[in-house]
């Protein structure tokens, strides 16, 4: 019997063939010289494989109502108000406190507060926590560093929740559709009510919600539309009906939202997550992607004002006010990123403290008769490194790293069927995100822990339906009857 590290690990995987109910078809020699159309047709046939096995592996109904599916449907609201920002919004409701007590009774009642340490991912955010925690006594001021590891604490909450409360493939599916839906209300609302960045009455660039909320910031809205563009994509497929039609049409207000960002950041997220999907697309997919990206082009050109359009296409030399402002931001970057490096290398093992980077940064300038910069590093991997030193760092890195590794057999394995896109819908928005964290400071909470949460509760939901089915088989015929599934 083979494991299923094994069967994605054997050399001999390349000269195998299966049949359309997923059969094992054994080469003898001489079976791989001249093909005759037979040999031609059990090729053809063996094309099938990947949706046959999906089929008997994934997706099978179990009866009457498991217990913990009462708590998963409530971490869905909280996850869909996690990342739509809607308390932030509305700060009197409280709703995600008043769930977080209820979520915490479940993971008790239903035995699964252990569940996040059954993944490499939950295990890394974990001694991520830690780490962060350890670094405060050490920080520039411990009051600020203490907060911020609070912080890191309510994010890591988020992952506990999903690995206790999403346990199949369709668990995992309904969590990206509620990212999805989360996305699609960003884009609708910022539409409707979104103001200038920053609550500034001179800049057109697009933001939501007061000075002090997340999604006020026009980068911090642009990474969040962006990465909902693979969710709503996957949410197509994996919906029918006229949800499908309605998932479909919320891709318009998604990219308008984001273009009226005026963000560069989330135009170079975009334009690599689309990458990654062009490569693993089905050839109509990579028409519509094409077609689709010079339509997104022309309008954006022809409807965006100057201003925006002037800043999606200057980074370091302007010739106008817009390009100036645009030029300007791409300098401060600069200089913060070298700032940051600087300090990282001073302060290599437990950092300045955690968020501390600013108070660090100015004191050291005054010191030294400079002009502080009072920024934000606008670089989540020097953020870390220089606030929580380089084991931080690389807690965070190994974290997202098995992020995206660990998806790479589920989505070559069973491609072009709903398991192995949404492995691929998931890669692309760890990427993504990957992308915007070098642009922005996000390290410590946000939308990384959600698709870092999703991420880790798929692969073990995959697993694990792998190993029932496979238990399943052996219960009913002898092992000899039919081959391994895993």
């Amino acid at each position: 019997m083979r494991s299923w590290s094994s069967y994605h690990n054997s050399p001999s995987d390349d000269h195998q063939e299966y049949d359309v109910h997923g059969n094992l078809i054994v080469a003898e020699a001489g079976d791989f010289e001249a093909e005759t159309p037979t040999e031609q047709f059990a090729m053809a046939q063996a094309d099938a494989r990947p949706k046959a096995l999906a089929r008997r592996v994934f997706g099978r109904k179990k009866r009457g109502l498991e217990f913990y599916k009462i708590f998963h449907l409530i971490m869905m609201l909280y996850l869909y108000l996690y990342c739509s920002r809607i308390p932030e919004l509305v700060p009197s409701l409280h709703i995600g406190a008043a769930l977080q007590p209820i979520l915490l009774i479940g993971m008790i009642m239903t035995k699964t507060t252990k569940s996040l340490f059954k993944t490499d991912i939950g295990k890394t955010m974990f001694a991520f926590m830690l780490w962060v925690g350890l670094c405060v006594p050490f920080s520039v001021w411990k009051g600020g560093s203490f907060t911020t590891w609070l912080t890191t604490v309510q994010a890591l909450v988020l992952l506990f929740f999903m690995a206790a409360f999403i346990r199949s493939t369709e668990d995992c599916f309904r969590a990206m559709y509620m990212v999805a839906l989360a996305m699609a209300t960003i884009g609708v609302l910022t539409l409707v009510m979104g103001g200038s960045t920053g609550g500034s009455d001179t800049s057109t660039r697009l933001g939501l919600g007061s000075a002090v909320d997340t999604l006020s910031d026009a980068n911090f809205l642009a990474l969040y539309l962006v990465v909902g563009i693979p969710f709503l994509i996957f949410a197509i497929s994996y919906k029918k009906g006229l949800m499908r039609i309605a998932l479909f049409f919320m891709i318009v207000p998604v990219l308008a939202g984001f273009a009226r960002t005026g963000s560069r950041m989330g135009m170079l997220a975009l334009g690599v997550g689309m990458l990654l999907f062009f490569a693993f697309a089905t050839a109509i997919e990579r028409i519509v992607i094409v077609m689709g990206g010079i339509l997104f082009v022309a309008l954006a050109i022809s409807l965006l004002p100057q201003q925006i359009s002037d800043r999606f296409t200057t980074f370091f030399k302007a010739s106008s006010a817009a390009q100036a402002e645009a030029a300007a931001s791409a300098e401060v970057r600069k200089v913060l990123f070298l700032r940051s490096v600087a300090l990282s290398f001073e302060h290599p093992f437990l950092g300045v403290g955690p968020g501390e980077f600013i108070d660090a940064e100015a004191e050291e300038a005054t010191a030294a008769g400079k002009r502080p910069l009072w920024h934000f590093t606008h670089n989540s991997y020097t953020e870390l490194s220089s606030e929580t030193g380089f084991p931080g760092l690389f807690l965070f890195l190994f974290a997202f790293w098995r992020a995206y590794a660990g998806l790479s057999r589920i989505r070559s394995k069973y491609k072009y069927t709903l398991v192995g896109r949404a492995a691929l819908f998931l890669q692309i928005a760890v990427l993504m995100s990957c992308v915007g964290a070098f642009f922005l400071s996000i390290a410590y909470s946000g939308l990384l822990y959600a698709i870092l949460g999703i991420s880790a509760a798929y692969k073990q939901a995959v697993e694990r339906e792998v190993q029932e089915a496979e238990a399943d088989r052996l219960a009913a015929a002898p092992m000899a009857a039919e081959p391994a599934l895993a």
